[in-house]
């Protein structure tokens, strides 16, 4: 069986492998790149808080 690979390390189907095989893959590599995205969505969410959070205090500060 192939194992290749993107550069961020998702598993790919390659067309020597046996598709059951492959599906395994392909199934994991879908799993792995969801954990991806929510974990960056997270963290943007977080920082698009904290600087909402920065800007409302800052304004305050404006006013002082």
């Amino acid at each position: 069986m192939q194992d290749d690979k993107t550069k961020r390390g998702y598993l790919l189907p390659h067309p020597d492998n046996i598709a059951a095989e492959d599906v395994v893959r392909i199934r994991n590599t879908i799993v792995k790149i969801d954990e991806d995205i929510s974990l960056q969505e997270s963290e943007h969410l977080n920082l698009k808080d904290a600087f909402t959070r920065f800007s409302f205090e800052t304004f305050l500060n404006l006013w002082k």
